[in-house]
């Protein structure tokens, strides 16, 4: 019952608090334990991507995504993902295999409340990022839960490019269930064709 509330979630974009845009903490799915697993077409292995209980610290709430491919089993690396710090949400750092990259900076990938348009801009390690929210799209997932899936629709670019920094891309993100669909153009997990949602988990790690 509580599998079908989430996924009915998902189709939904509510607004409770009467303000214009959308709060896109609803759409990352930080709560509990959780596992993804997606398909490309044009890669010949499905990704995994894990996360485990978030922590708190000073009103800042963290978490890791860890990324690997599945069979046969290879870590592939990591981003550290942050919300609450100066009302924005992004990247503190991440990792590719085993090296770990810290940003002198916080990357901002969205507003913790956004309209259709909204931009923000940063910068970190030499790298001036820009992030848009492009409004709400379908994103029909193989999931198979014969749901029409409504998201909302993230692009994060890099002025300079060559760095290998695999959270740059554009992401398609569901209510109550995170990426339905992306695709990033640099690092380990990078691909020609969107990573496509066919599997999710969800575990409360209370």
């Amino acid at each position: 019952m509580q599998l079908l509330f989430l996924l009915n979630f998902a189709c939904t974009t509510p607004n409770p608090y009467g303000y214009s845009g959308f709060s896109v903490y609803d759409y990352l799915a930080f709560d509990g334990d959780r596992v993804w697993t997606y398909q490309s077409e044009s890669e010949d292995y499905t990704l995994v991507v894990e996360k485990y209980a978030s922590t708190f610290a000073d009103g800042v709430e963290t978490a890791i995504f860890e990324y690997s491919e599945e069979d046969p089993y290879e870590y592939l690396g990591s981003v550290t993902w942050k919300s609450g710090s100066a009302n924005a949400i992004g990247i503190s750092s991440y990792s590719i295999g085993d090296e770990e990259i810290e940003l002198d900076d916080f990357v901002v990938f969205s507003k913790t409340r956004v309209a259709d348009g909204d931009t923000v801009e940063s910068s970190a390690n030499g790298v001036n990022f820009s992030g848009l929210f492009n409004g709400q799209e379908s994103c029909p997932n193989d999931w198979g839960t014969d749901t029409d899936w409504t998201c909302l629709s993230f692009s994060l670019s890099a002025e300079q490019e060559g760095h290998g920094i695999p959270f740059v891309g554009d992401y398609w993100m569901a209510n109550g269930w995170g990426a339905s669909r992306f695709k990033t153009t640099e690092g380990p997990w990078a691909s020609e064709d969107e990573w496509v949602l066919i599997g999710a988990e969800w575990e409360n790690s209370e």
